[in-house]
């Protein structure tokens, strides 16, 4: 991220955003649809990260560029091969607990807790879950970049816990938001 912020004020980066696509479940979405983050959140669904730095708590913004959004958003429009959403990414510390799995070492509640706590994020505007968006947000908006996440749903959440794609679909799955991200910077330079 640093060496981005070091060359973007160089002038010599053509790309105008940073952009981040990780790979997330999602409550209540088709596996195979893509997601433009509108705001990263925290398990709690706060628009926050907290880091500690010399032993202090600090509390980052995740905002995100809502003008970058909305251009992802037309550049979807644009290419309608899949579906595409905006909503909320929820950032979770872990993969298991921190995201409700039920599959994990350990678990400490129930498939209805579980149930209830997914269907609450998605009424918080909550359309995908993964670890790395609110770090990634609050960096850029730390930076001054204008900053969007775009992932791809493997997994319908609030029907399971395991992805049960098979490999080649996954595959295709995993270049949508590629794609997207591709078209938007070709846009962009002028050139799609």
């Amino acid at each position: 991220m640093l060496q981005v912020r070091k060359v973007r004020r160089s002038g010599s980066f053509p790309c105008p955003a940073g952009l981040s696509h990780p790979l997330l479940l999602s409550p209540g979405l088709e596996p195979g649809s893509v997601v433009i983050t509108r705001q990263a959140v925290d398990a709690c669904f706060k628009p926050e990260f907290e880091q500690i730095i010399l032993g202090k708590r600090v509390v980052r913004s995740t905002d995100l560029d809502e003008g970058l959004v909305q251009e992802l958003l037309r550049c979807s429009g644009d290419l309608s091969e899949f579906a595409t959403v905006v909503g909320n990414t929820m950032c979770t510390l872990d993969f298991y607990e921190g995201q409700g799995r039920l599959d994990g070492a350990l678990c400490s509640y129930t498939e209805k807790d579980k149930q209830d706590y997914l269907r609450a994020a998605h009424a918080a505007g909550i359309r995908n879950i993964e670890m790395e968006s609110s770090v990634f947000a609050a960096m850029c908006s730390a930076c001054g970049l204008r900053a969007a996440v775009v992932c791809v749903t493997l997994l319908d959440r609030l029907k399971g816990d395991q992805i049960s794609s098979p490999h080649e679909v996954l595959a295709e799955y995993q270049q949508r938001p590629q794609r997207l991200v591709g078209h938007f910077i070709g846009k962009s330079l002028g050139r799609a």
